[in-house]
């Protein structure tokens, strides 16, 4: 599905998206969104999303009961901590017990892949 034409709405919520870092849910989106157009409704954010993602500009990430949004719509590898629930971008990813087989077995467009552990704050804390 493309999108048709520009709207305010939908410029802010990708404004918004991509001056972000942390992943937000479409809840914390919505009410920061809000702050720049009070007469945004839930709907009209759900329904921007589901075409920015549709359309690849934003990458929707599951995260249990709830999905978060990165305005980062390149494939990238996530860190999620396991203590505060953060999201993070890993901008690599090394792990020496993984291996690729030689055999092509077809062309990837697209991954997600998402590592766990105890972000860097959490794990100064315990």
């Amino acid at each position: 599905m493309a999108i048709e034409r520009k709207s305010k709405q939908r410029d802010a919520i990708i404004n918004e998206l991509c001056s972000r870092y942390d992943h937000p849910t479409a809840m914390e989106l919505y009410l920061s969104v809000r702050e720049v157009i009070p007469n945004l409704s839930l709907g009209t954010l759900y329904r921007n999303l589901s075409q920015l993602e549709e359309n690849g500009m934003v990458l929707r990430i599951p995260d249990g009961s709830t999905d978060r949004f990165d305005g980062n719509a390149h494939p990238h590898v996530h860190f999620k901590c396991s203590i505060c629930g953060k999201v993070y971008d890993l901008m690599s990813f090394k792990n020496d017990s993984i291996t690729f087989s030689d055999e092509i077995i077809g062309k990837v467009n697209n991954y997600s892949l998402m590592a766990f552990g105890e972000c860097k704050h959490c794990n100064q804390i315990n």
